[in-house]
């Protein structure tokens, strides 16, 4: 009966003995992936620095950018509410052309509505000579000195030394 004991005991250490190793195969291999993940994370840490202060500049031009583009959109809106304006005022003002002047007879409505037909004239041709004033602006060449020769003719030095295009 000793026997079965003592065999009972050898049995259970070897037992004891596979479990204690499996436990430390698991526990090496875990062992192993944290210190692997610890390096991959202390890798990244690093990258990390380098990317930081560029995503830190990024995000703040980011928003001084949308800071600037809410400013135009807020200034636009004046724009749109004189458009809107501008709107009623030409509705406003044909319903009270068709109201007053409906009883007036061709030639009457002519006289009195010669004065604005000759003020829109005069705005088309200031817009017109200013669009021309504009366009030869850009087309002109700034001489900033200009020399007399023997002709009597001014002629334009350029001060840069280079051939005008």
């Amino acid at each position: 009966m000793e026997g079965i004991f003592y065999l009972a005991i050898l049995l259970l250490a070897i037992a004891f003995a596979i479990v204690v190793t499996y436990v430390a195969v698991v526990l090496k291999r875990l062992s192993d992936n944290i210190k692997s993940m610890g390096k991959t994370l202390g890798e990244f840490e690093k990258k990390l620095q380098y990317i930081t202060p560029p995503l830190k500049e990024t995000i703040r031009e980011t928003g001084s950018t949308i800071d600037d583009i809410q400013e135009k959109l807020d200034a636009t809106d004046s724009v749109f509410d004189t458009v809107d304006h501008v709107g009623t005022t030409v509705n406003s003002t044909n319903d009270f052309i068709k109201s007053n002047y409906t009883k007036l007879s061709d030639e009457e409505m002519e006289k009195k509505t010669k004065p604005f037909q000759e003020a829109i004239r005069w705005s088309e041709a200031a817009y017109k000579i200013l669009n021309m004033v504009k366009q030869a602006k850009k087309t002109s060449k700034k001489h900033e000195l200009m020399v007399q020769n023997k002709e009597t003719q001014l002629v334009p030095i350029n001060p840069s030394g280079r051939e005008d295009r």
